[in-house]
């Protein structure tokens, strides 16, 4: 019938407990290199998404800031103001340069009116 031959127990599939411990090392350490890794890539895209939020809000400020000169140039603006004013029907008009009177400072007045006393 069947004959029994001697296993070669000499390449035996044998792990030794040297060998396990390492491997079983090796791949606590893979496991949780990975999952840092995840971990870590998680708290990049969360940074690089709040930034790219506080990007967006910083264009809107200058757009609004940008939209806020253009609009009080259009409103103080010298040509635009007179056109208003006489689609308006206003009285006012410009001053000429011979209806302009300067004048004297505080400090000037003060001596004048020393000087007129004594």
């Amino acid at each position: 019938m069947y004959t029994l031959e001697p296993v070669n127990t000499r390449y035996s599939g044998r792990i030794s407990f040297g060998l396990l411990a390492w491997m079983v090392v090796s791949a606590v350490i893979a496991a949780s290199a990975g999952v840092s890794y995840a971990v870590l890539k998680n708290n990049q895209v969360a940074e690089h998404t709040e930034l790219a939020k506080i990007n967006r809000e910083i264009a809107i400020c200058r757009l609004n800031t940008n939209q806020y000169h253009a609009k009080t140039d259009t409103l103080t603006n010298r040509w635009i103001m007179l056109d208003r004013l006489n689609q308006d029907g206003s009285t006012l008009r410009d001053i000429t340069h011979d209806q302009i009177e300067l004048a004297r400072s505080t400090r000037d007045s003060a001596t004048m009116n020393a000087t007129a006393a004594r």
